[in-house]
């Protein structure tokens, strides 16, 4: 059996720990003395977890970009959790008229759009300065309205939202339409020379096919005279031109004779009339 000696030891010992442990709480803000209460519970009770694992802590922040929409519905503002509660009153703060833009991927077709704040349109940006997030212009200001297509909340959505930007911002804006136009266009024009080199080459090909049929049907038609003419004449049959070249020559041979003959009567009676007059 412990003394009593002991024993009023480990009692003072243990109310100097509470005195000394409860003075250490007292100098803590709320934040450090819940980290410590859990850092305790996990040291003391926890088995598997360890004792530095820092646990998540959900901000005002965090909660605004879970819960914030660009263009709040009906559906958002019935939720009654203190989230949406905290969404909304922050959606109330923001003017919903003119947007400003982040345009620094323009490029790649991306361009971030978000309402102004209380501050902006003090300042007039958005309004009376450049639209643009990095762009201070205030002349040459033009006022667009934008298709806005975004995602958000699992779902694909779309807003016409007012936008005032300078020249050189308003050719960012539209970037990826002018280049789609030109590509466009400069397909259009390769599928008309392709056309046209395809429709000139048909054409040719047709040219060449008609004389090519033309040269065929000449020569076929000369080779087939020239068979009849070979086949007549083993046949002893001649054409009507031959014939007439025929006649002709037959008829030149007789005259040849005729006039041969006649030439010959002549110097014989020549002859015979100088043997009877001597």
């Amino acid at each position: 059996m412990s003394s009593f000696s002991s024993l009023k030891s480990a009692i003072f010992d243990k109310e100097e720990r509470k005195l000394h442990y409860q003075a250490h709480i007292r100098g803590l803000n709320a934040y450090d003395r819940h980290k410590k209460f859990l850092n305790d519970y996990v040291k003391y009770y926890g088995k598997e977890r360890p004792s530095n694992t820092k646990l998540p802590i959900k901000t005002d922040q965090d909660t605004l970009k879970e819960g914030y929409r660009f263009i709040r519905t009906e559906e958002d503002d019935l939720d009654p959790s203190w989230e949406q509660r905290l969404v909304k009153r922050y959606y109330d703060k923001l003017f919903k008229e003119y947007c400003i833009a982040d345009m620094s991927k323009y490029k790649s077709g991306k361009i971030g759009l978000r309402w102004r704040t209380e501050k902006e349109v003090i300042s007039g940006k958005g309004q009376f300065i450049c639209g643009n997030k990095h762009c201070e212009e205030k002349t040459g200001l033009a006022s667009f309205e934008v298709n806005f297509s975004y995602f958000e909340a699992g779902e694909n959505k779309q807003a016409l939202v007012k936008l005032v930007v300078c020249e050189r911002c308003a050719e960012k804006l539209h970037f990826k339409r002018n280049r789609e136009r030109k590509l466009m266009e400069s397909q259009q024009r390769e599928d008309s020379k392709k056309n046209r080199k395809t429709r000139i080459d048909e054409e040719l090909d047709d040219e060449d096919k008609s004389i090519a049929r033309s040269r065929t049907k000449s020569e076929h038609g000369d080779k087939e005279t020239s068979k009849r003419r070979r086949k007549r004449s083993s046949d002893g049959d001649t054409t009507d031109e031959e014939a007439d070249g025929s006649r002709g020559g037959k008829k030149k041979g007789k005259r040849a004779l005729a006039v041969g003959a006649d030439h010959d009567d002549n110097e014989t009676f020549d002859e015979f009339l100088e043997g009877m007059f001597p």
